[in-house]
């Protein structure tokens, strides 16, 4: 028989239990447990712990308008939020803000003059490369070529410029490669028409720690690291091949090759499985771009084939915009018009096809059993992952016919052309997800492609054809001779500013452009804001 006092003292003590469990239950809760560390939190996209399911216009935790404009992911890092934009007309400065997660407090913006500016409109990439984020602070990269590291506290650590210490950078949409990081170096792949190169830089000083010469390319895919064999790698898909390189020395260590349309999603790694995704090259079919869409396996040193193989090919897949994810035992790939393939992980076979109804520019989440597809919209498609389509959720930050304009900050509408250069030798962009417009059959494109009639006779010969177009030869080519006459380059530029006529509504803010979560909290950005769901 239990005593008066001893019944009291357990009541006690169940309900101070209680309170124990009811504040472990809210500390878990809390917004900002973990970390967003980089562009696809390291080419996985997945967020540990529960995030958020239901949200709309009118239940938004915060928001916040930033100082100029950006294509880049915020990272997340001990309960603080770390976003780069590019400010005035010509990209006049590089911009790292920090924010409190939890209320959205800002709490310091760091500014730096652009080593090379370039007009800042829809065609060119503004602040498109994702930082990377530790203990020690937040290291950001744009594609003005500065580099700059800032202390938690939002004080510079160092900076460099990459334009000043190895030539500026030819492309004709900018470059939008986030940077990914080891231990101790951030790593950056630079592709444009100049030379191109891998590069690792030392965290403590900023020093280059390696430096390895690449293919000139128009890429925009980020690399990812992998641990292969108990020993990093640094994993690049871009410009039609898929390269291994080792994170300490980035000598080169395999390679895999006869890929088309691999310059814009980035790799992304299950185990030893990389899955590569890949888009319709222009003037190319979806049933050839399908090919390059694949699984590679990273056999360990113990198996018969120590090289790395391709173990499937998909049949209809497309990743143009977003990078594929995996969740549980499926791979998914998203097409730029919404078009949803799932497949098997391991063998490629193809569970369904599904129109989520929504854009995305932005790369999928994984959280749980979840995914969560961010429309450029503002529409967020919640499905559960498994062989079935499921649509779990359909929310909206704002209302189709009420998006949110910036308050402060003004588009540059000043046009230059395609490839046109600057006063410090800039030049248009595409950013971390998403296309940009290009000049008519008039000039823009054309123009470029006609600079290498070095005889001036209105024909391309196979030797005058630039590398960029050479991809596309055996479709534009319609007579099959080997170079480009004056009907089929005409053919070519009018088809090619048939399918851009809408680039330019299609690329005015609000976009959402990329989203970062931590349990319990995703943060969502626009080009001119930050949203956080809690």
């Amino acid at each position: 028989m239990m005593l008066p006092q001893q019944q009291f003292t357990r009541a006690i003590l169940a309900f101070f239990a209680h309170v124990a469990v009811s504040a472990s239950c809210i500390i878990a809760k809390e917004p900002g447990a973990g970390h967003w560390s980089e562009f696809r939190n390291g080419g996985t996209s997945s967020a540990h712990g529960e995030l958020p399911a239901k949200w709309s216009s009118e239940n938004v935790a915060w928001q916040h308008e930033l100082i100029g404009y950006g294509q880049s992911t915020p990272t997340i890092h001990g309960g603080l939020v770390f976003v780069t934009c590019v400010e005035g007309s010509m990209k006049d400065e590089c911009v790292v803000s920090c924010f409190e997660l939890k209320s959205g407090r800002e709490i310091w913006v760091y500014r730096a003059p652009a080593t090379v500016k370039g007009t800042s409109n829809y065609m060119s990439s503004r602040a498109a490369p994702t930082p990377v984020v530790d203990s020690r602070g937040v290291y950001a990269f744009f594609e003005s070529g500065d580099c700059l590291a800032i202390d938690h506290a939002g004080k510079q650590l160092w900076g460099r410029s990459l334009t000043s210490d190895y030539g500026k950078f030819d492309n004709n949409h900018g470059l939008g490669a986030s940077p990914t990081q080891t231990e101790t170096s951030v790593v950056i792949n630079v592709e444009h028409k100049g030379p191109s190169y891998l590069i690792a830089l030392d965290k403590g000083s900023g020093k280059t720690a390696w430096k390895t010469d690449r293919s000139s390319s128009s890429s925009w895919s980020s690399p990812i690291v992998m641990n292969i064999d108990g020993k990093q790698q640094i994993i690049v898909s871009s410009g039609g091949t898929v390269d291994g390189y080792d994170a300490a020395s980035g000598k080169s260590t395999w390679s895999i090759g006869g890929l088309d349309g691999n310059s814009v999603p980035s790799p992304t790694a299950s185990g030893k499985m990389l899955y590569v995704g890949a888009r319709v090259p222009e003037f190319g079919e979806d049933g050839e771009a399908a090919k390059s869409n694949l699984c590679i396996a990273l056999n360990d040193k113990s198996s018969n084939d120590a090289n790395p193989s391709v173990a499937w090919r998909a049949s209809k897949a497309i990743s143009d915009y977003a990078s594929p994810v995996v969740c549980g035992d499926c791979v998914y790939y998203l097409n730029k018009i919404g078009v949803l393939y799932c497949l098997s992980m391991s063998t490629g076979h193809q569970h369904y096809v599904e129109r989520l109804g929504t854009q995305c520019w932005a790369t999928p989440i994984v959280a749980g059993d979840r995914i969560y597809f961010f429309g450029k919209d503002g529409k967020t498609q919640i499905v559960r992952a498994g062989p079935k389509f499921e649509l779990i959720h359909s929310n909206r930050l704002w209302e189709s016919d009420n998006a949110p304009k910036p308050v402060s900050y003004v588009e540059n509408n000043a046009i230059h052309g395609h490839g046109a250069q600057t006063e410090s030798g800039g030049s248009g962009g595409v950013g971390n997800a998403g296309p940009r417009g290009r000049g008519g059959p008039g000039g823009g494109m054309l123009a470029t492609l006609m600079k290498a009639d070095l005889d001036s006779n209105g024909t391309l010969s196979a030797e005058e054809i630039p590398a960029d177009f050479k991809p596309m030869l055996a479709r534009i080519d319609t007579n099959r001779d080997g170079s480009l006459d004056q009907a089929e380059i005409k053919a070519m530029a009018e088809g090619f500013a048939a399918r851009r006529a809408d680039s330019r509504d299609g690329a005015r803010d609000p976009i959402v452009y990329g989203a970062a979560a931590v349990d319990g909290a995703i943060v969502i950005r626009t080009g001119t804001r930050l949203y956080c769901v809690q």
